[in-house]
């Protein structure tokens, strides 16, 4: 039996960062250390994870089915090795999807210096389900994402705003209206099509297509940094939070903050049912102050 799960780390992450050279420098290592890894992961299952043509990525139906599963067990590996805290009533593990960092750091600066804080990333596939298990106290994420699940108590923290990133290129050679140009575009999100209670990927896209916005095909990714990077090199559009932050070398994108897209979604702290009273009141204190 084979109790190595780097290669099933490096597939996590080139899915996450939709690129072999990128999962190579989020684990310091040459991008054919992460492919070799990968082929002979492939080849030892017997089967095909992802699929590689012309320089675009993307997965099989077992890899599909494989990266969700691996995901979890990853996750559930990095916990055991977390030591326990000497003083457990005041640590405060605060999780949070990609993409919420910021309001992330604005809510854990408005709590009290009593708590030691930890962080880290969800993912939307299996965020909500560790929730639930106890596997960490809050989950910041969007309401959407919590909608009609009646195991889990939310609060409302913010509104935020999303900005829509359109290639330069395309932009000048384009001379009508940007809304024109966007019925024509390929609109890459991240891949929330589904989380078990709503399809938030259907609802975010409702939002998008209001005051006589539309867009061409739906084309999925795993992260807004993958879209923004397709839509600076490849053309399209894409839908980011207002507070995301281009990644470097990105400077063939125009941005715009549509006014339909201006504080368009919640966010909302979530609790762990395991959580104490005392964290839920002051947690609802500190959410009451800020919305």
């Amino acid at each position: 039996m084979n109790y190595n799960l780097m290669p099933v780390k490096y597939f996590i992450d080139v899915v996450q960062t939709n690129g072999f050279i990128s999962a190579a420098k989020r684990n310091y290592v040459s991008e054919t250390a992460v492919s070799t890894a990968i082929k002979k992961l492939e080849s030892e299952l017997g089967q095909k994870l992802l699929n590689r043509s012309a320089g675009e990525l993307s997965l099989t139906p077992v890899g599909k089915e494989f990266y969700h599963r691996a995901v979890e067990i990853v996750d559930l590996y990095t916990e055991i090795w977390r030591h326990p805290d000497p003083h457990p009533d005041q640590l405060l593990r605060i999780h949070f999807f990609q993409g919420l960092e910021n309001e992330t750091a604005k809510f854990a600066a408005k709590l009290p210096s009593s708590y030691e804080i930890s962080f880290d990333e969800e993912s939307l596939s299996t965020g909500i389900k560790r929730l639930i298990n106890g596997n960490f106290d809050l989950l910041v994420g969007f309401q959407l994402a919590f909608v009609g699940n009646t195991k889990i108590l939310s609060w409302p923290f913010e509104k935020v705003s999303f900005d829509l990133l359109f290639n330069k290129q395309e932009c000048e050679q384009f001379h009508g209206e940007i809304k024109d140009l966007a019925q024509n575009c390929t609109l890459y999100m991240q891949n929330w099509k589904t989380t078990g209670i709503m399809d938030i990927q259907t609802a975010m896209l409702d939002a998008y297509n209001r005051d006589g916005w539309g867009h061409g095909t739906v084309a999925e990714v795993n992260s807004f940094a993958a879209a923004c990077l397709k839509v600076n090199f490849g053309g399209g559009m894409t839908m980011v939070p207002h507070s995301f932050t281009l990644p470097k070398y990105c400077d063939n994108i125009n941005r715009i903050a549509p006014r339909h897209l201006k504080q368009a979604f919640n966010v909302v702290i979530a609790l762990s049912p395991a959580i104490s009273d005392d964290v839920k009141k002051m947690v609802q204190k500190v959410t009451t102050l800020s919305y």
